[in-house]
């Protein structure tokens, strides 16, 4: 399923984009998207509050990680900072293809700690190396 950007913010805030059509890519693409779109506390709250809903509506509340969804944010927002002018989410990624490797989140922290209640529930900050 190929969206523009429009639908696919409208598909996922709507929760009727497919669970098979939202993996790690599609992540990313949607923090740089409510990047371009907010300040940067806003789009961490709406990314927040998005995925929290989409994991409930697919029946996988228990999945949300809020660590994990603000290490994203943070990476994506750096990124972002580093390269404001992109045009498209294509430019974007092949620029920082880092993101989308979905092991880059082990750079920073140890399992240990991710795996801990508090991490999936609230903000932890990285214990291996800072965000920057």
């Amino acid at each position: 399923m190929t969206l523009d950007d429009r639908e696919f913010i409208t598909a996922f805030e709507g929760c009727t984009l497919p669970g098979s059509s939202f993996h790690h890519r599609e992540h990313v693409r949607l923090a740089w998207l409510y990047l371009r779109a907010h300040a940067e506390d806003d789009a961490e709250r709406l990314m927040a509050e998005g995925i929290r809903r989409y994991a409930t509506s697919l029946g996988a509340a228990a999945k949300y990680h809020h660590t994990l969804t603000v290490f994203w944010m943070r990476a994506c927002a750096g990124a972002r900072r580093l390269t404001p002018g992109l045009a498209s989410f294509e430019d974007f990624a092949g620029t920082h293809p880092e993101l989308l490797d979905k092991d880059l989140v082990d750079r920073y922290y140890s399992r240990g700690l991710l795996d801990t209640p508090a991490a999936k529930s609230e903000w932890i900050a990285p214990d291996l190396r800072p965000l920057d």
